[in-house]
């Protein structure tokens, strides 16, 4: 497949019939002329990003759809297209867009102002109508569209270019603020290129992007002496997931998530000469992941072998000699990196974990000798970690995905760690929920760039929502100098869709990165030109070109000393002052008593890709109490905690009562000292003298070690803990015959996952729990036992309308259900309740009683049974209950209250048959 690739295929420079896209400086004479520009002479709109409803509009006529202010907007803050009021979408009304500008003088002559498109309607052109402070100008129509040019996509990289230049009279255009109105009447849509305002009657000159790339390799340049590309090539993965992407699926060892044995193959482009070259290939294996060394003459990459199932670090010189093997066994390694002292890191599924909320496996970091040598962990993350690389101070900056009792599909962030695994902490994000961070690196400045001019940012691969597979996303630089939280701290610099990934940056205004089969060379404002492209044969079978990098030497960075002592098993935690912290400062000091100390369980193996069996719309992990450690009057405290195991904690009061709960977890290295200042403080703060000294007399002590609650168990399971109270305490008036309230406290097994006393409770909103939501740093008091609707009827004896207790539940009992809450509230006791063969599944209706079709169970609206009991319910039961409001029958559980009420759950009892709803219906 691969054997016809070394030919010399060049650059894809476009120079001859293709239209062109980079715009170069203009000349200083021309710029004097002009008064603003928005976007580029490139034939191309791929810089403009502003998308609008029209519907949104209607009724508004004063109002624009966009308003783009010169000198504080950018080119994407523009619209790409404007449509007529011929145009569906306008149902015959003509939008205004607005422009503001200063000028810096009265202008006293005729000024132009041009208005170019990329590609318009070929039989209906616009007729656009400008209206400069107030005064209307004389209407003018664009050019048409050419007859039978590729119907215009937005992603596309040319157009066809046309321009009209609208003459606005002298004295319109005032010294000071000035605005431009434009509507398009009458013809149909227009694509823009570009819009300016100048003196001169005359359009700009469209630009060839083959001087992209020459400026950028120019004398000067950010990429001046590069001379060659690295990327990879293989097909992307078939799992939507950007973590799924090695490994098999738990349900079926032989099903894989990407395209085993497919082909792979490392490939170094030159740019001088066009010349593509093989380094390494393997027709029936798979390749990913390289990084160039720092001396440019090998890389190290992820290499699954023709005839394996797992991914393995392997090394190579530049020159295609000396490939060896670096790491072995029956785990995955994947994505490395070299670290200054030689040593590499690297994600590995030696964490032996699952996706906590999915079927795949999960990578964790893990660091390595040259040689493979020392292979050991340094991180305890339940869940996935992505794309290592070391910033010039020497930490390891990666992509953690955590998700501590909030939402699984919001936190996947950037964060740093110090080599030998100690210091882990966020770098950007974590507070913000949505987008997934992947392959972050620092900019790659050139050596003679003085180190004023260098600015300390990242480039990074924005993936949207839960992140896309291949890691593809919006390419963006990340500035942490305001802290982690500060939205401003990222910058987008492509436009449009996300349809990029593996972006390296040589300044903060030139880039490479990847789109499917191309390599593409992007500025500042998301402009891109493709330089290279997979041949033809290649692209249509799918094959990506990935991890592109130039073949350059790095200078290596800070080598940061190891601190770990790995005979000690435990790490040491110092905290300055727990009311420090942006919900905590108004709380009373002596207010929190103790920690709560807690440990976020990793699952072995995942057959059901959700919560089931654990929680119901709540958590998806099992969570180990450790116990409690003090917290001084002072709010300092200091704590032993075991080494390489992830905690968290949950500030308690004098009575026990839950104040803040942690989000994200912490983990501490062998013989680790690590410090923090409160509670959810700003991470830009730095300790005031008070919190030093607080801290510091808090380590005179010996540090506290989680003291375990007498007769709270380690972890909870529903049955065997909280069951048996609620029967001494609630089944009486609360059973499936007698529902006070409309909630049944059985806990007799049913078809579905949960019995009905666990499933009300749930879908109640009981738990004081956060429910799976993107949310964190909450108040104090506003989420865990202090927030629940059972732990309040509990502590109150659940009293009648005259304030009388109804029951007797004890102080030993309500310390149970209390901190049963604060652990999650949880279902099963064990992961092994994991696909335990209920009939109905947590999030489809599937059964799991052994009908199956290959590994995919059968619906249940497939089974004999429900087709023999269809009748029955249509001609016995459909007439009454047939709404929300009147116990509708429905087979499938779902999450929502009304579904319970006549549910598989709610008409079947599985413990005791005849007791079952629908055989006791007349």
């Amino acid at each position: 497949m691969f054997k016809d690739f070394n030919v010399k295929l060049g650059i894809l420079f476009f120079v001859c019939a293709n239209l062109l896209f980079f715009s170069l400086p203009l000349s200083s004479e021309a710029q004097e002329d002009i008064i603003f520009q928005i976007g580029f002479p490139d034939a191309s709109g791929s810089e403009f990003g502003k998308y609008v409803r029209h519907e949104d509009f209607f009724g508004k006529p004063d109002e624009p759809i966009v308003r783009y202010v010169v000198g504080q907007s950018r080119p994407r803050d523009w619209i790409p297209s404007i449509c007529s009021t011929r145009d569906f979408h306008n149902a015959g009304h003509a939008f205004s867009t607005a422009i503001e500008f200063d000028s810096p003088k009265d202008f006293n002559s005729s000024l132009f102002f041009i208005i170019a498109t990329c590609y318009g309607h070929p039989t209906e052109p616009s007729l656009f109508q400008l209206t400069v402070n107030g005064t209307q100008i004389a209407p003018k129509r664009i050019v048409p569209g050419p007859p039978g040019f590729p119907p215009f996509n937005i992603s596309r990289d040319d157009g066809w270019p046309e321009s009209i230049r609208i003459e606005i009279p002298a004295g319109l255009v005032k010294a000071g603020k000035n605005e431009i109105r434009m509507k398009v009447f009458d013809g149909s849509w227009s694509h823009f290129d570009y819009l300016a305002l100048r003196e001169k009657d005359e359009s700009l000159p469209i630009v060839k992007r083959s001087e992209m790339l020459q400026k950028y390799r120019g004398p000067g340049g950010p990429m001046e002496g590069v001379n060659e590309l690295l990327f990879a090539v293989r097909q992307p993965s078939f799992d939507g997931h950007w973590y799924a992407n090695f490994g098999y699926y738990a349900c079926d060892t032989n099903a894989f998530p990407f395209p085993l044995g497919q082909g792979g193959a490392l490939k170094i482009l030159n740019l001088d000469t066009g010349e593509v070259r093989t380094l390494f290939e393997d027709p029936n294996g798979n390749i990913r992941d390289p990084q160039v060394h720092y001396d440019a003459k090998k890389c190290v990459f992820s290499y699954l072998k023709a005839g394996t199932r797992h991914y393995h670090l392997y090394e190579i010189n530049l020159d295609g000699t000396g490939l060896r093997q670096i790491t072995d066994g029956g785990w995955d390694d994947i994505e490395p990196a070299y670290l200054p002292n030689g040593d590499i890191v690297f994600p590995s599924s030696r964490a032996k974990r699952w996706v906590q909320c999915w079927l795949t496996g999960v990578a964790t970091l893990h660091r390595c000798g040259p040689n493979g040598e020392n292979i050991r962990p340094i991180s305890s993350n339940p869940e996935q970690e992505n794309t290592p690389w070391v910033l010039p101070n020497g930490q390891i900056l990666y992509m953690r995905w955590e998700y501590v009792d909030r939402s699984q599909v919001h936190y996947h962030h950037l964060w740093t760690a110090n080599p030998d695994g100690t210091k882990h902490q966020v770098y950007y994000g974590n507070q913000t929920p949505g987008i997934c961070m992947l392959g972050a690196k620092p900019i790659h400045w050139r050596k003679d760039v003085p180190p004023e001019k260098r600015h300390f940012e990242v480039v990074s691969t924005f993936s949207p929502g839960h992140g896309t597979r291949e890691h593809y996303g919006a390419v963006t630089v990340v500035n942490p100098r305001k802290g982690p939280d500060a939205p401003e701290g990222a910058r987008q610099i492509s436009v449009g869709q996300w349809e990029f990934a593996d972006p390296w940056a040589f300044s903060d205004d030139c880039f490479i990165c990847v789109s499917r089969s191309r390599i593409l060379l992007m500025d500042g404002e998301g402009r891109f030109t493709p330089i290279y492209e997979l041949p033809k044969e290649l692209a249509e079978k799918n094959y990506y070109a990935a991890d592109v990098q130039p073949i350059i030497p790095r200078e290596r960075e800070t080598v940061l000393a190891d601190t770990v002592d790995r005979t000690q098993k435990t790490g040491r935690l110092a905290m300055a002052n727990i009311y420090e912290g942006r919900q905590m400062r108004d709380l009373p000091k002596g207010t929190v008593k103790e920690l709560l100390v807690m440990e976020p369980l990793p699952i072995p193996v995942h057959f059901n890709g959700g919560m089931m069996s654990v929680s119901s719309g709540g958590t998806f992990a099992l969570t180990r109490i450790l116990g409690t450690v003090p917290v001084n009057e002072d709010g300092s405290a200091y704590l032993e905690l075991p080494a390489m195991r992830s905690f968290f904690f949950v500030a308690l009061d004098k009575e026990g009562k839950p104040v803040k709960r942690m989000h994200s977890f912490t983990t501490l290295m062998p013989g680790e000292n690590a410090s923090c200042i409160g509670c959810h403080e700003e991470r830009t703060m730095t300790p005031t003298a008070q919190d030093r000294l607080q801290m510091m007399n808090a380590m005179r002590s010996d540090p506290s070690v989680p003291k375990k609650l007498e007769g709270i168990p380690e972890v909870f399971d529903y049955f065997r803990d909280i069951v048996p109270i609620l029967d001494r305490h609630c089944l009486e008036c609360h059973n499936d015959y007698r529902r006070d309230g409309g909630v049944s406290m059985d806990s007799d097994l049913r078809p579905g996952e949960f019995v009905e006393s666990y499933a009300y409770l749930s879908w109640k909103g009981w738990f004081g729990d956060n429910r799976n939501r993107p949310m964190s740093n909450f108040k104090p008091y506003e989420i865990g036992s202090s927030a629940s609707r059972l732990m309040e009827l509990v502590d109150s004896d659940h009293p009648d309308a005259e304030g009388k207790p109804r029951t007797k539940i004890t102080p030993e009992e309500k310390r149970l259900i209390r901190f049963w809450l604060e652990a999650g509230a949880n279902y099963a006791g064990t992961y092994a309740a994991n696909a335990n063969g209920s009939l109905i599944w947590y999030y489809s209706p599937y059964g799991q009683d052994g009908r199956e079709t290959g590994s995919v169970p059968t619906p249940v609206n497939e089974w004999p049974e429900t087709h023999a009991m269809a009748d029955t319910v249509r001609n016995r039961c459909a007439s009454c209950h047939a709404d929300s409001e009147n116990w509708p029958f429905r087979l499938p559980e779902t999450l929502v209250n009304s579904g319970l009420k006549f549910s598989v759950n709610g008409v079947f009892n599985l413990s005791k048959p005849e007791m079952s709803r629908f055989l006791r219906a007349p």
